[in-house]
């Protein structure tokens, strides 16, 4: 399987040393669903856009410090670049910003979280089927607060209703972050340490030590990429419904 990564960040270069940056942490973490699969990036910050004629097996748009609704010139031509390769037919899945972008462009609404910043290890419920929870890390002070009219539904929480949805057969977007490892989960909240009451740092860093779904919510959205319906596999690959 052939993907593109539309990057629309990097990681800080403290951690990047050591922990790599995303790139790394998405291929990682798609190799170990699919060992073979093959990864292309476009650094869509820096203004690397695939060209018009690439066509690959399926396309991530990954998380970013910025603003989903931000007025960034490289944001204005990444998001003529998705809807032109969604006109082409070709599968797009984001996650985080990416997640977030998508809702954008199609109708809905991204602004901060009314309940504050959203970091450690979280849990959703899968509305699809009416499965049992799942848990991601997650690091983000926005979220969708309303979907585009036609998306459905997949998982959400109190804290994040709209965790995870689709658009059609070409569109998914999810909140937490499949990629994330726990060290970078944890550096993450000491670098943001300076936002965080005592009591939620407690509470995130606590939560980084315990399971989480990344492999099998990163399965998913490379079967949806495959044209496949979205179920989110427990970790002996059966679908969590």
């Amino acid at each position: 399987m052939q993907l593109g990564l539309l990057l629309c960040d990097h990681i800080d270069p403290d951690f990047r040393r050591t922990g790599g940056d995303y790139p790394d942490l998405f291929l990682d973490r798609i190799r170990e669903v699919m060992p073979s699969a093959r990864l292309r990036v476009f650094d869509a910050e820096a203004g690397e856009l695939p060209a018009p004629e690439t066509r690959l097996d399926g396309w991530l748009i990954s998380g970013a410090r910025h603003d989903a609704f931000g007025d960034y010139p490289w944001l204005a031509r990444l998001k003529v670049r998705v809807h032109e390769l969604l006109a082409a037919g070709e599968r797009v899945a984001g996650v985080c910003f990416g997640h977030q972008l998508l809702a954008l462009m199609h109708g809905g609404e991204v602004g901060r979280a009314p309940a504050g910043w959203g970091i450690g290890n979280h849990g959703y419920r899968w509305r699809a089927g009416g499965g049992p929870d799942y848990r991601l890390l997650v690091s983000h002070q926005d979220q969708v607060l309303r979907l585009p009219s036609q998306a459905r539904l997949l998982a959400g929480s109190a804290f994040c209703p709209h965790a995870a949805f689709t658009l059609g057969e070409r569109v998914l977007g999810v909140q937490g972050h499949p990629e994330f490892t726990p060290d970078y989960a944890r550096f993450l909240i000491e670098l943001r340490r300076y936002r965080f009451d005592d009591d939620l740092y407690r509470r995130a860093m606590d939560s980084v030590e315990q399971p989480h779904h990344g492999a099998e919510v990163m399965g998913m959205i490379l079967a949806f990429l495959r044209g496949e319906s979205p179920q989110v596999p427990d970790e002996t690959g059966h679908p969590l419904d």
